[in-house]
């Protein structure tokens, strides 16, 4: 939409079947007239870990800012900003286990005070006339309107939540999770696991030769209660790049357990069974 808007054209990192970035042929795609890098930390269809430092590493060498999408990665892996030297990070609240509609962009001062805001209103103005108006110094410079107080407080109180519990256990007990899945998954006959080999987090997607991912899905929800998302999970140009017409999606976190993945595993070869 931003292209459409601007004129500018989008350069598309490559990636191997697995899900791997190739990190020699994304350096490859660098010019002049390079304005940004975007990249998720983590794949919402295969759950693999992208390597966003390396990333980094490569744009600001060439004096290009990054902004990280960290949607799926927030709830799931340790995230330390100056740490990964990103200028731009966003993630939506409600996978932090927050209410819905609220969610964050943190940025680098020196990218934000050059950046305009694109929305005016209430607390955010310094001065204004008829004719010009001259917005506060950040962070007010973009909080437009009057916030969602009540849901940001419930935000920040998952957030310490999730902190409690420490983001390094989680992301360790849900890559065990994952691991168990993916063996338990690919060993049913006629499944193929997408991303395996891949540093991953918090689900597995997987295909069933035969089948279409709506069978699969409708078949584990009404046989055996268990809830998949299917279909071309919202990221259509990677599901088309994989050759496939769709996948589900099964996704895992801090409070799932191996009983209830053996019970996945179960359901699945029941599914083949009767489906194929």
């Amino acid at each position: 939409m931003a292209c459409k808007h601007t004129g500018a054209t989008i350069r598309v990192a490559p990636i191997d079947q697995a899900g791997n970035l190739l990190l020699d042929q994304f350096a490859g795609l660098f010019s002049d007239r390079t304005k940004l890098v975007g990249i998720t930390q983590v794949s919402n269809v295969l759950g693999t870990i992208y390597p966003v430092k390396q990333v980094v590493e490569l744009a600001h060498a060439r004096g290009v800012p990054v902004l990280v999408d960290g949607a799926q990665s927030a709830a799931h892996l340790p995230i330390d900003v100056q740490d990964l030297g990103c200028d731009f990070f966003a993630a939506s609240g409600h996978k932090m286990y927050g209410p819905s509609g609220t969610g964050f962009l943190y940025g680098r001062t020196e990218w934000l005070e050059r950046m305009e805001s694109s929305e005016g209103g209430s607390e955010m103005a310094q001065s204004v006339t008829f004719t010009d108006w001259q917005p506060k110094p950040l962070p007010q410079k973009f909080e437009a309107g009057t916030p969602a107080i009540t849901e940001t407080v419930a935000l920040g109180t998952a957030l310490d939540y999730m902190n409690g519990i420490g983001m390094e256990r989680i992301k360790a007990y849900e890559q065990a999770l994952v691991g168990y899945a993916t063996q338990q998954l690919a060993a049913i006959d006629r499944v193929q696991v997408l991303g395996a080999g891949t540093d991953r987090v918090s689900i597995v997607s997987f295909v069933i030769d035969g089948l279409e991912p709506h069978q699969v899905g409708q078949f584990l929800d009404q046989e055996a209660g268990i809830a998949t998302r299917f279909g071309q999970l919202s990221c259509q140009p990677l599901i088309k790049f994989l050759g496939i017409p769709g996948a589900v999606r099964a996704s895992f976190s801090f409070y799932n357990t191996r009983d209830e993945i053996d019970r996945l595993a179960e359901a699945m070869a029941l599914c083949v069974q009767q489906q194929g």
